[in-house]
């Protein structure tokens, strides 16, 4: 089974601790070591990162990091849309989940 991981400041990974996530990494220098240390440990599945992370890093490491499959990255901010939520879980289970709900909304 794959496992959960959580990338991010101290504040970002506190409350994913406290549900239970054991693999919280608080990073405060290179952000990109740890994102390569978390993606070479092949129980990790998916990996929830801080979007100012994330915004930090160059555009080809960026692109890599989104573009993963495996694991799966999830970004998260205080300004996370619907949009972005919809497009990661499509990549990562290969199905639109809202597309029904979408549907059923129009009717």
């Amino acid at each position: 089974m794959a496992e959960l991981a959580v990338i991010g400041n101290e504040e970002f990974t506190l409350g994913f601790q406290l549900a239970g996530i054991a693999k919280a990494v608080n990073c405060g220098g290179d952000h990109l070591a740890e994102i390569r240390k978390l993606r070479e440990d092949q129980h990790i599945g998916v990996i929830i990162i801080d979007e100012k992370i994330l915004d930090g890093l160059d555009y080809h490491d960026r692109a890599d990091i989104e573009s993963s499959v495996a694991p799966v990255f999830v970004a998260l901010s205080d300004t996370a849309s619907q949009d972005n939520l919809r497009k990661l879980v499509k990549k990562s289970i290969g199905v639109d989940l809202w597309q029904d709900s979408v549907e059923e909304e129009k009717q």
